[in-house]
Order: structure tokens, then C-alpha cells, then sequence
């Protein structure tokens, strides 16, 4: 898929209630093999966006892609829908997109690297390895980890000096 946004979303809550968007997830996976379309909650209505592609689940975790930017809001009614939160990690790269949400008892958090972040990071050609911070690293992917890691630190360093 063209512009796509990689995601993997862990839900949490109630026993029952993670069975229930389990079955959702596999129903949509389901549909979008028998019809090859993307595939959204029946009980969300949306002007066309949100939609998930190439649905998969391991374990307590589902991976799918949406078109350009990931579908919080999408997973914040089926989290309110099931009563559940969420921990959702998304990236795609060659739009600069690196982030991760996390929505507890109706607070949602996103936090994401910014156009500026992916500037302060190269490949050396020479090295053939990616310099940050003047280390070498063999993926970008965990620079950007790195980054997000610390980005989270800054803002929860901020809002502990707050009064």
C-alpha cells in the first residue's frame, strides 16, 4: 500500500473485554481477505479515514497498516466501546512518522518524532552505518527509538517542575 502507516496496538483491560476486540480484530481480518478492503468497527462512523489494511494478531498484539497516518481516534471508540485502553506504536518512515500513543481511563497521550528529529541523524556512507550523536548505529529504527525514549524523558521531566 502506497503512504502507508505501520501499527501495533496492545489493548488492556477486563479479561472479557479483550476477548470481545479480539474477535472484532479477527472478524475485520476476515472480511478484508474475503473482500480485499480496507476494514473499520461497524459501530464507528467516519468520513472514510481509519480504515485498517493487512490485519494481524500474535500474541496480545495487533499489526496492521492505515493509509498515511495511524487511526487513533479509530481505537479510542473501541476502547471506550470495550472499556479498555491502549498502547499503540506507529511508524512510516519515509514520511518522517515515528511515535507511540497510549490511552488510559480517557487520557490519551501521542507522542511522536518530529520532521526536526530525523534530521539529527545520518547514514556514512564510509562506516556504512547510521551516526548519532557521534556513535554509529546499524539501524536507523533504533535511533528513532532512542530519540522517542528521550523526547518521553523531556516531557516527563517538564511536567514534574510544573506547579
Amino acid at each position: 500500500m502506497e503512504n502507508c502507516c505501520n501499527n501495533s496496538v496492545q489493548f488492556n483491560g477486563e479479561p472479557l473485554a479483550l476477548k470481545e476486540i479480539e474477535w472484532l480484530f479477527q472478524a475485520m481480518s476476515a472480511l478484508e481477505k474475503e473482500n480485499r478492503l480496507g476494514q473499520i468497527p461497524p459501530f464507528i462512523k467516519n468520513d472514510g479515514e481509519g480504515y485498517l489494511f493487512e490485519i494481524d494478531f500474535s500474541n496480545t498484539s495487533f499489526y496492521y497498516q492505515t493509509k498515511s497516518k495511524p487511526n487513533i481516534e479509530v481505537l479510542v471508540e473501541i476502547a471506550d466501546r470495550f472499556q479498555a485502553g491502549f498502547s499503540l506504536e506507529y511508524y512510516d518512515l519515509e514520511k518522517s512518522l515515528f511515535g507511540e500513543a497510549k490511552y488510559e481511563q480517557g487520557i490519551l497521550t501521542d507522542i511522536r518524532l518530529d520532521i526536526e528529529d530525523f534530521e539529527h541523524f545520518n547514514y556514512d556512507l564510509e562506516e556504512q552505518a547510521y551516526m548519532f550523536e557521534g556513535l554509529y548505529y546499524d539501524s536507523d529504527v533504533e535511533i528513532l527509538e532512542i530519540m522517542l525514549e528521550m523526547k518521553k524523558e523531556q516531557l516527563n521531566n517538564s511536567y514534574g517542575q510544573r506547579r
